[in-house]
């Protein structure tokens, strides 16, 4: 049986996601296409989350994503190590924002960050005036965020913003899981203290 034949059946399953990396290149590279659609769906808020570090602008940030996923599916046969298809996808993603932020001259301050924070759905029944605390609040967090150190910035908006794993995220950035938990953990706390000497709760 093939490897293409193999995988088909898996990533047509409610299983595709626990399906690893390495399956999925071999399954592409057999000529599966499906399995390369799964890795940019596993993928694609992470690279976003690096590309808008660096462009800062959302709407660059996706052009950015959508060539580094180009490159990546183009570049394919010339990764070494499958297990390692995170990390290099990671690389040619900060590769193709760095390029587009040193050639594009389109930067300029992020104004409007997607509001990744704000998963209300509705809020058109709620009071006025909480709806514009919440709104406040997550500004407060936001800006918060973007004061931190990159490695921490990267790491918290990677846990939640691209609700990767602990470990995805290590496989991704190409460091120890020690090395995300502790920059979590750091993070949550930095979080912690500017929101506080801001005037906010620790119950945000």
């Amino acid at each position: 049986m093939s490897v293409g034949e193999v995988c088909k059946p898996i990533l047509q399953s409610q299983e595709a996601a626990e399906v690893s990396d390495a399956a999925l290149v071999v399954s592409a590279l057999a000529g599966n296409t499906a399995a390369f659609d799964v890795l940019v769906n596993r993928y694609r808020r992470a690279m976003l989350t690096v590309a808008q570090q660096i462009v800062r602008n959302p709407a660059d940030a996706e052009d950015v994503v959508q060539d580094a996923f180009l490159r990546s599916f183009e570049a394919l046969p010339q990764l070494t190590d499958l297990n390692r298809f995170g990390a290099w996808l990671h690389s040619i993603t900060r590769n193709r924002a760095l390029r587009y932020y040193k050639n594009a001259s389109r930067y300029q301050p992020e104004e409007d960050m997607e509001l990744h924070l704000n998963r209300v759905s509705d809020t058109s029944q709620s009071d006025p005036a909480r709806i514009v605390e919440r709104e406040l609040t997550q500004e407060a967090i936001r800006d918060a965020i973007q004061g931190l150190p990159n490695d921490y910035q990267e790491v918290i908006q990677l846990y939640y913003w691209a609700e990767m794993s602990q470990k995805r995220i290590a496989e991704f950035l190409s460091i120890p899981l020690t090395t995300v938990k502790w920059r979590l953990h750091k993070a949550k706390d930095l979080l912690k203290t500017i929101l506080e000497k801001r005037g906010y709760g620790t119950d945000i």
